[in-house]
């Protein structure tokens, strides 16, 4: 090979060598760029994501907090129903207890009345007996 083939040879490679360097700076940049956009792309749906996240959650603690207020309302009605309730039944026995011991008191009352007039008559009775006796055995 000649010295001439051999320049001619070397000055190939170096524009090779140089051209594959280009191509690799190129190739460095596109990469280096492509990167950056996926890097970004990636950030961007992070905090997309973040906001949904945190959005969800509010309504859910919203959700959470209504629900718990209206289940307070609800079990306060409830037994304000239930305490009205006891207190209309309790007046009811109350007053069913004070008519019978009324209707007791009365049957009590007549018992007594009937018993005092027996006894009465049979006063009256014994005492007339004894009259009746006195006069005729006088």
């Amino acid at each position: 090979m000649s010295l001439k083939e051999l320049g001619e040879l070397l000055k190939e490679a170096y524009q090779t060598l140089a051209h594959a360097k280009e191509e690799g700076e190129h190739f460095s940049k596109e990469a280096e760029t492509t990167l950056a956009e996926a890097v970004q792309t990636l950030e961007t749906s992070l905090m997309a994501g973040e906001q949904r996240l945190k959005s969800t959650t509010q309504i859910g603690e919203q959700r959470l907090k209504s629900k718990t207020r209206l289940g307070e309302q609800r079990l306060k009605s409830k037994t304000h129903v239930a305490e009205q309730r006891l207190k209309r039944m309790t007046k009811v026995g109350e007053k069913r207890i004070e008519s019978k011991i009324q209707d007791v008191t009365q049957r009590i009352e007549c018992n007594v009345k009937d018993g005092i007039v027996r006894m009465q008559k049979e006063a009256i009775n014994t005492a007339s007996e004894e009259y009746e006796r006195g006069v005729s055995g006088c």
